[in-house]
């Protein structure tokens, strides 16, 4: 797609007030002393396709300012164009309005226009990028966007997008065999971190042999090691033999425990029936009933005393709550009788309050009748006041006859405890007499207690002698084979260790051997992988190189150890695109440009700013609108030009 702008027309727009130009799709210049808003047009023509700034900002300050550096207000911003696509012509507008409410600044709108159809900002912002992607966009209209926008691995990518299919290096067929399908790169990874295994398990080697010869130091192989291996075993049948007879005699030592403990238990029998024998009360339980009789009626007279009283003390509080009651009332009755009589007493008020003169004799009425309403008023509440110190005067009486009631029966009450003690001190000392001089019977008459005896000294009998002793000389001797066992077993556990160790020594110093073969392998991979890399490096570049006209790009950057890393610089004759001259900046730009537009097969409008720095032709296949700054020059002028040769 080829694209052309034919006209532009800013109003308001940063520091342009109007501007208007004539592309008709072809070359030209707009010329003007620095300041005078050349690169303004660049953005406005920017912010109308992407809504940026050349610098790719969002968000700038578009509006115009004034002295105060504030934006001016009452202005509509306004930027339109005709542009072509693909000679289909298309008109573009884009307004910048103030959102006034109430007379108060509220913020601002954009208004889009295409061919004079509003649009909202989402549609004509997807309407544009589908005709023009905006990464695109900037790489094919900014002389800068790709040497300095984009990051090198992105500028990378696109350059080998460019080159296109590269065919792989000959001569490594052996590489690539072993790639299996993975990447060079990733292989490479691989390697290394295999390598790195590889050299942390060679290193680790030598200090284990270190350690285990340090283990070693001091020990030598016993000289009777066979002598030594045969007693071990005939400590271990000693010590089965000593753990026989132990279990032999700790099942013995069970089965007396056994016979012990039936003894000890017939004996505390033999104990508890005596007791129960001089405990039995046989012949005297009628006495021991007629006593816990006569108890219990002593308890009962005692509860019956502390009930009576209890009783008496409730209805004390009650007399006593009841007489505040009353003393209350009389109270409030006394108030009562003082406004009553201080009512009747008081004299009318029959003269005018203003003037002192004798009120009318109805006024004077009206005020009699009131006093008497009042009075009854009150002598009704003083009827009932003298209700309720009646009521209270009545029920203090029936209370004082309840006191007394209760005083009486208290009274009963401890006259019965006093008769009931009398009769019990009375009769249980004879009931407790009789009780001490009960006859029992004795244990060498009872026949219970005769075939107890009987069963322990059969038991006893049968019982034997302890083997505790036997036990004991049993554990001496078989703790001292126990520890002269653990002697042998520390002496031979150290000669097996000791060739064992040789052994290990063997085994590690052939592992060694084994790992150093392995990282000499891997060595020679990865001197084949630089190789490779190197030569498929240099096929890349010149794959990349050759698509241009004047910029060498350097792809690759090899260190000083040899390796290669990925990079992507921009060189003309030589020299880095960081260390060239505007003018030279400029001609990289455009060959780089020509490339991308024949690679998207997308031509746009290329702004060239500083235009005024070349030397050299524009050799561009895009619509070039130049930036030339000119001394002395006030108002841009903008000049139709064909593609210039040179500019001095």
């Amino acid at each position: 797609m080829e694209v052309r702008l034919n006209n532009l027309s800013i109003e308001n727009f940063k520091g342009l007030k109007t501007f208007q130009a004539n592309f008709d799709g072809g070359h030209a210049v707009i010329r003007g002393a620095n300041g005078t808003g050349k690169t303004t047009v660049y953005d406005a023509f920017l912010w109308l396709l992407f809504n940026k700034d050349s610098t790719g900002r969002k968000e700038f300050e578009l509006r115009p300012l004034d002295k105060d550096n504030q934006p001016i207000k009452g202005l509509v911003l306004t930027v339109e164009a005709e542009i072509s696509f693909d000679g289909v012509r298309h008109v573009l507008r884009k307004e910048h309005h103030e959102k006034v409410v109430k007379k108060q600044l509220r913020g601002y709108e954009t208004v889009c226009y295409i061919d004079e159809v509003p649009k909202k900002v989402g549609e004509y912002a997807a309407w544009i990028t589908e005709l023009i992607p905006e990464d695109t966009f900037k790489m094919l209209t900014s002389l800068r966007h790709f040497s300095e926008g984009l990051h090198w691995k992105d500028r990378r990518a696109v350059l080998l997008d460019i080159a296109g299919e590269i065919g792989m290096p000959e001569g490594f067929d052996e590489l690539l065999a072993a790639l299996n399908g993975r990447k060079v790169k990733d292989y490479e990874d691989v390697l290394k971190t295999r390598k790195k295994r590889l050299v942390k398990d060679r290193d680790e080697i030598n200090p284990r042999i270190d350690e285990i010869i340090k283990g070693m130091v001091g020990y030598e192989q016993p000289t009777d090691e066979t002598d030594m291996r045969g007693e071990r075993e005939a400590v271990k049948l000693d010590i089965e033999r000593l753990d026989r007879s132990r279990q032999k005699m700790l099942a013995a030592e069970q089965e007396r425990q056994k016979k012990l403990e039936a003894v000890n238990a017939l004996c505390g029998k033999r104990v508890n029936r005596e007791m129960e024998l001089k405990n039995s009360t046989a012949g005297i339980q009628h006495l021991l009933d007629a006593k816990k009789v006569i108890e219990d009626a002593v308890a009962d007279r005692t509860k019956a005393v502390a009930d009576a009283r209890n009783a008496r003390t409730l209805k004390d509080s009650e007399v006593r709550t009841k007489n505040s009651e009353l003393q209350a009332e009389q109270r409030v009755l006394a108030v009562v009788r003082a406004e009553y009589t201080a009512t009747e007493k008081k004299p009318l008020d029959n003269a005018c309050y203003a003037c002192g003169q004798s009120l009318p004799e109805s006024k004077q009425a009206e005020i009699e009748k009131k006093r008497t309403v009042a009075l009854q008023d009150i002598s009704k509440r003083g009827d009932a006041a003298l209700g309720r110190v009646n009521a209270c005067k009545t029920a203090m009486e029936t209370l004082a006859r309840a006191c007394h009631t209760s005083q009486e029966k208290v009274g009963q009450a401890e006259l019965k405890l006093t008769e009931a003690k009398n009769y019990r001190d009375e009769k249980l000392a004879h009931i407790e007499n009789q009780i001490a001089h009960k006859e029992t019977i004795k244990p060498e008459n009872d026949t219970v207690w005769q075939g107890i005896v009987e069963e322990v000294k059969v038991l006893q009998v049968d019982l034997g002698d302890s083997v505790s002793g036997k036990l004991t000389d049993i554990e001496g001797d078989r703790q001292k084979k126990v520890n002269r066992l653990a002697e042998l077993d520390s002496s031979l556990a150290r000669a097996d260790r000791h060739k064992e160790d040789k052994t290990r020594i063997a085994e590690l110093e052939e592992k060694e051997k084994e790992l150093a073969q392995a990282i000499a392998d891997i060595e020679k991979q990865v001197a084949d992988i630089e190789k490779y890399k190197a030569t498929e490096s240099a096929m890349v570049e010149s794959a990349v190189n050759g698509r241009f006209k004047y910029v060498d790009f350097k792809l690759f950057a090899q260190n000083l150890n040899g390796s290669i890393d990925d990079c992507c610089e921009a060189t003309l004759n030589g020299v880095p695109y960081l260390d060239m001259s505007c003018g030279q900046k400029i001609i990289v730009g455009i060959d780089i440009i020509n490339v991308l537009s024949a690679h998207y097969d997308l031509s746009v409008p290329l702004y060239i700013d500083n235009a005024e720095s070349l030397t050299l032709p524009v050799e561009s296949t895009s619509q070039t609108i130049e930036l030339y700054a000119q001394k002395n020059l006030q108002k841009m002028t903008v000049e139709q030009i064909e593609q210039r040769k040179a500019v001095a």
